[in-house]
């Protein structure tokens, strides 16, 4: 069967192209721009009528672009350790000089940060409003020991969202307008819906589309969620995989091992990494970086059910517990022959346990789990040939477990 090239991933492309361009348009006519950590809920600003933009993201195309290394080198030049996370280093490089692939973002006039990813963004942040002289609005998201967030934690981040609230007011010199941010939120429910079935139908065997397919259409979900647009985006998707189901398409070509990914990809090498698997007949049909944009919120409440899914969708901000319990559950959703762990340098509370987890996968499951060092950004962390080396014997690994015997090209 010919290759099915995807209309949703045009549409991402041009959204994504035109929102840019767009907040640069309206930020120079006068409109309020915030720069946000992605694990920020940012519906309430997008209900202030706020462009938000989120220098993670600009890292993440820095580094499928392959920028991270110079970008890196000139952070490093002005004080920052090769050990700060590279998203932070791409950033500060390009404040430095260095090449952004968008052409810069506009200045913030509030930078808006959430703790549940990491504690590496606080700094990060704190840094950005001495740069820019801007407001600064920060969310301390409790961590999760059990797995459940507690009333009181719930409470505590409301209590937080309200004051962000107050300087969203003082900021815009309006009074903040609650029926729409239970309209965005309402918006942002249906993508997120559309997004999680669109995720679930990769479970299909074989799977109609491939995690590097899932990865380039995740722009409107991180950057447009309680917009239209993103909603029309994950609609089209989910229809053109609905319809790839319908006639046995299979988006890999050859589907002989199902692999779950764990952690951040290599940005910068994710093309690589797909074909050097798909060779061997090995698919990465799911990855846990991808569920962190799997929530629930509701309209009806928006700040409680905000604080609730902001704080719990990821895995960072969860005990090693919960972690395996979470992807066992997705190896099994996606009948996964194999885990890939990404050992990040550059996202260590994400690869925190990451021997546990593995212990825990093979003994409990039964599933083959491999570990590869890196980081997200900095091609300088990855050793390729190592990464060669270490994928083809998990792949023979793999071979003679299932098939009992030795295929490799």
């Amino acid at each position: 069967m010919s290759r099915m090239p995807l209309q949703a991933t045009a549409l991402t492309q041009k959204l994504m192209k035109e929102y840019y361009a767009s907040c640069r348009e309206s930020h120079a006519r006068g409109r309020k721009v915030a720069w946000s950590t992605v694990m920020m809920p940012t519906e309430i600003l997008l209900a202030a009528d706020i462009d938000v933009l989120f220098p993670e993201n600009q890292s993440a195309t820095c580094g499928a672009k392959g920028l991270g290394p110079e970008l890196s080198e000139l952070a490093e030049a002005a004080g920052l350790s090769q050990e700060t996370c590279s998203y932070v280093r791409c950033d500060l490089g390009i404040r430095k000089g260095g090449q952004s692939p968008w052409g810069g973002l506009p200045d913030p006039d509030i930078v808006f940060c959430a703790t549940s990813s990491c504690t590496t963004v606080t700094k990060w942040y704190q840094d950005l409003r001495r740069f820019f002289s801007c407001e600064f609005a920060m969310v301390d998201m409790p961590f999760n020991f059990s797995g459940e967030i507690t009333e009181h934690a719930e409470n505590y981040i409301v209590e937080q969202l309200q004051g962000c609230i107050r300087q969203i007011e003082a900021l815009t010199g309006k009074p903040y307008d609650y029926e729409r941010l239970e309209e965005v939120v309402g918006l942002a429910q249906t993508a997120h819906e559309y997004w999680r079935k669109c995720l679930e139908l990769g479970a299909t065997n074989p799977s109609p589309i491939t995690t590097t397919d899932i990865l380039v259409n995740m722009g409107p979900i991180v950057c447009l969620r309680g917009t239209q647009a993103a909603i029309d985006v994950y609609e089209t998707l989910y229809e053109e995989l609905l319809e790839r189901v319908r006639i046995g398409y299979v988006a890999a070509g050859q589907e002989r091992f199902r692999l779950v990914w764990d952690n951040i990809p290599f940005w910068f090498a994710l093309g690589s990494t797909v074909r050097r698997l798909s060779a061997h007949g090995a698919v990465l049909v799911g990855a846990t970086y991808l569920y962190h944009w799997v929530r629930d919120v509701d309209p009806k409440d928006p700040l409680r059910t905000m604080g609730r899914a902001y704080s719990t969708a990821i895995t960072m901000n969860q005990s090693i517990a919960h972690k395996i319990t979470k992807i066992g559950n997705m190896l099994e959703l996606y009948q996964a022959d194999g885990l890939i762990i990404h050992s990040n340098r550059s996202c260590k509370p994400d690869s925190l346990g990451s021997l546990d987890l593995k212990r825990a996968i093979e003994d409990r499951l039964n599933i083959p789990v491999l570990m590869v060092d890196g980081d997200h950004t900095d091609s300088r962390a990855v050793s390729d040939a190592v990464v060669q080396t270490r994928m083809e014997a998990f792949i023979e690994s793999l071979e003679q477990r299932k098939y009992g015997g030795l295929q490799l090209a």
